[in-house]
């Protein structure tokens, strides 16, 4: 990770997330006070796409980069970086300003060709499983796969949109395909192909386990049913989402238990990431219910916090824990800003969890959108606090090595 950390890479991670930060501050300051000169839903295009490309992809990326070339970072992967920035700030930007039109639409395009690329050049590689250990490469292999399958998702709104099909069910589907499959799929898979690589590079992997690895990883593909029940669809589609979750569950469960006494020897943030994608696992299982369904679908709480739940709560404490293990961080002046994020991850899910449960009794969590608001505000102070250990570690380390040429 020397190039990685040399060329300041991960500085740019990290401001990525602060500025998401302020997009989720913006947006829930305009649920509580008005905020004149900025459209709700522009603003919401440009935070959802500028996560997926600035935040989390490019985190995922550099990390992945890092760890296969250890020692020089090839031009071909250093352009990725690029144009991953320049596709991730231009839909911020025209988001913002404009909402969907062409010059968005023009860098939503750019993002899906640079996630194109960045699959052939992983696929390209040689000896991944040499680099990565036994379990990351299926991971990765998977991730990539669902990466590419969800551009489908967006290729297909221009089509819907032409064909007057904006409002259709069809539409809000394709949106859904995109979501899941980036998610669900590529972030999911991919942060944990990265957790792989560091904690179970050396172990010995059974028939069983790479057995139920494979049904973990496939069964992301038919778990995509979920986003359909909304629609009230048939009843072979109810059951066929419930085998899927179901399977997907299970297929988790079997992992960790094949390898539970290594799998207490994790640092925080990695088990914390692990029960969210368990509590994931069975929220998946119980919305296959259709009375549950109904529910979920009608309040808005429980799908944001569905979506945040893997973002927040599955997927960002892994990108976390990698730059930590990478050296990102001084690793013993970075655990309380980790505890204090996990502590208001949980606060945050909490609330958009138990809002809709206070609702079925026909009551309201006090101050409701203004606790979401201060949430807000606190991720934003944790992603200054992270930018500010960054700076720290790498002054430390520019420290540590001066004294040691002085020394010679």
């Amino acid at each position: 990770m020397e190039k990685i950390i040399a060329a300041k890479y991960h500085y740019w991670a990290i401001a990525c997330f602060i500025i998401l930060s302020i997009l989720g501050v913006m947006l829930r300051w305009m649920h509580v006070f008005p905020l004149p000169g900025f459209n709700y839903s522009f603003l919401l295009h440009a935070h959802s796409h500028f996560a997926f490309a600035g935040w989390m992809f490019f985190s995922i990326v550099i990390l992945i980069a890092g760890r296969i070339h250890e020692s020089r970072i090839p031009a071909s992967y250093r352009h990725l970086f690029i144009a991953t920035l320049i596709s991730a700030f231009g839909m911020l930007i025209s988001f913002s300003l404009q909402g969907y039109k062409a010059v968005s639409i023009g860098f939503s395009t750019l993002f899906i060709f640079v996630t194109y690329r960045f699959t052939y050049l992983i696929l390209k590689e040689k000896r991944l499983k040499e680099k990565l250990g036994p379990v990351a490469p299926p991971l990765l292999i998977g991730a990539l796969f669902f990466l590419c399958l969800s551009s489908l998702g967006p290729y297909a709104l221009g089509p819907l949109m032409a064909t007057g099909n904006r409002n259709s069910p069809l539409y809000q589907n394709a949106i859904y395909f995109y979501l899941h499959f980036q998610m669900n799929g590529w972030m999911l898979l991919g942060a944990l192909s990265l957790m792989s690589s560091t904690y179970l590079s050396g172990i010995k992997t059974s028939r069983s386990f790479k057995r139920w690895l494979n049904i973990f990883i496939y069964s992301h593909f038919p778990l995509f049913l979920i986003f359909l029940l909304w629609t009230n669809p048939p009843g072979w589609v109810w059951i066929a989402a419930f085998l899927a979750s179901a399977l997907n569950l299970l297929s988790w469960c079997v992992l960790c238990m094949l390898h539970k006494n290594l799998f207490k020897k994790l640092p925080l943030l990695v088990k914390a990431s692990f029960a969210a994608i368990s509590i994931k696992g069975v929220f998946q299982v119980l919305i296959c219910f259709p009375s549950i369904a109904v529910w979920v679908v009608s309040d808005r709480s429980l799908i944001i916090g569905y979506i945040h739940l893997i973002t927040l709560g599955c997927v960002m404490p892994l990108i976390i824990d990698q730059f930590c293990r990478s050296n990102f961080f001084q690793r013993s002046r970075i655990e309380t800003v980790n505890l204090l994020f996990l502590t208001g991850v949980m606060f945050y899910l909490v609330l958009l969890f138990i809002q809709p449960l206070f609702t079925l009794f026909g009551r309201s969590v006090p101050h409701f959108r203004l606790l979401l608001l201060i949430s807000s505000l606190y991720f934003l102070v944790i992603g200054v606090l992270y930018f500010v250990k960054l700076a720290g570690s790498s002054y430390l380390r520019e420290t540590s090595d001066k004294a040691l040429v002085d020394k010679f």
